[in-house]
């Protein structure tokens, strides 16, 4: 392999269901600055819920936007290492990124339109005989190293058309309403359902959580009393269920899973 001119200084996320209590993650990245010692290497999110592939899911989407052009993402939620699961890379406009063929992008590649897709392959971009337990130290990280030093996308593998979606339930429209799930509860126990803010284009009568009804959509959680359900889009462009600092999903008694319904009104 040739040697790589350190010639580029790219942002390098890391967004993983690790922890930080093992030194994982460090691990990560001491292969990263091994490679490349000039790139800049930001924490997202290590507490990703453990092989929670939808939480890293949400996370990837909510992040995308906000970072700049030429930012490499790596984010390993990967129940499935060791297994006959692909190493993928994606480009999304300016951006890449990289981790397990199981679906933890769908909702990113849903968002960014078109993707062009490969799968990691090429063995001169990873550590020597990398360990069937932690791709994430072994494919990932020295793949996103190389790239932030210059590696050419188009190397790592070939393209891939079949990458793994998500097998989430959709949302069922009618002349009613919308019938709903939620999809993700938080740290905070908010509920993240699967309505979209786009779907909700006319004003709605009620929204059915539990045995609760909320009657309108709030701006943010301060707008109805302590512990008051409400309804709001959250960060991930979605319809949330919260109550104002309680948790939701124990108030409520409900979880992912668990239908919504949302009727328009008349």
């Amino acid at each position: 392999m040739q040697e790589v001119q350190h010639e580029l200084t790219s942002l390098i996320t890391l967004t993983t269901d690790f922890g930080t209590r093992d030194g994982y993650v460090a691990q990560m990245k001491g292969v990263i600055y091994t490679i490349n010692p000039k790139a800049t290497v930001i924490d997202v999110a290590h507490d990703i819920q453990p092989f929670n592939i939808v939480e890293g899911a949400l996370v990837l989407k909510g992040l995308a936007r906000y970072y700049p052009e030429g930012t490499i993402h790596v984010a390993v939620v990967d129940p499935g290492v060791g297994s006959t699961r692909r190493a993928l890379a994606l480009r999304c406009g300016e951006r890449i990124y990289l981790g397990p063929d199981n679906g933890l992008f769908s909702l990113l590649m849903l968002a960014a339109g078109t993707c062009q897709v490969r799968e990691i392959c090429n063995r001169d971009y990873m550590r020597p005989d990398p360990h069937p337990t932690f791709h994430g130290r072994d494919v990932f990280a020295p793949v996103a190293a190389h790239l932030s030093a210059g590696v050419p996308f188009e190397v790592l593998g070939p393209e891939v058309a079949d990458s793994v979606l998500l097998d989430l339930p959709e949302p069922v429209r009618t002349d009613r309403g919308i019938n709903g799930e939620i999809i993700h509860v938080d740290r905070f126990g908010n509920l993240t359902t699967n309505i979209s803010a786009s779907m909700l284009n006319k004003p709605f009568a009620h929204l059915r959580a539990g045995t609760v009804y909320i009657r309108r959509l709030s701006s943010y959680f301060g707008e109805v009393g302590e512990g008051r359900p409400l309804a709001l889009i959250n960060s991930f462009g979605y319809l949330e269920i919260s109550v104002n600092r309680r948790n939701a999903s124990e108030v409520l008694g409900i979880g992912r899973g668990d239908k919504i319904r949302l009727r328009w009104s008349s």
